[in-house]
C-alpha cells in the first residue's frame, strides 16, 4: 500500500483541503470544504463486479464524493510523475 499524503488542496468550488487517514487498511479522505458546506469523509469503494468507485461516509453526498474523488485521484496520480 502506498504511503498517505500530507494535507493538500484542490480545487473545487474554491480552495478545498484533503487530509488522507487509514482506517482498518481503508484509505479515507476528510474534505473541508471553503464555501462553508459541512465537511465530507469519502472512501473507494467496490461493487459487486468489483469495479471501484469514490462513496461518500454515511452515504448520501454520493455526487460530491465522485466529484472530490476524481480530484484527489488526479492530484496523486500526479505525485507520481
Amino acid at each position: 500500500m502506498r504511503e498517505i499524503e500530507p494535507p493538500f488542496e484542490i480545487d473545487y468550488y474554491g480552495t478545498t483541503k484533503v487530509t488522507e487517514a487509514e482506517i482498518q487498511e481503508k484509505r479515507v479522505f476528510y474534505i473541508q470544504f471553503s464555501d462553508g458546506r459541512k465537511a465530507l469523509t469519502s472512501t473507494i469503494a467496490e461493487d459487486r463486479r468489483e469495479k471501484k468507485f469514490w462513496t461518500s461516509i454515511p452515504q448520501g453526498r454520493q455526487k460530491e464524493a465522485e466529484e472530490t474523488g476524481k480530484l484527489i485521484a488526479a492530484y496523486i496520480r500526479s505525485k507520481r510523475k
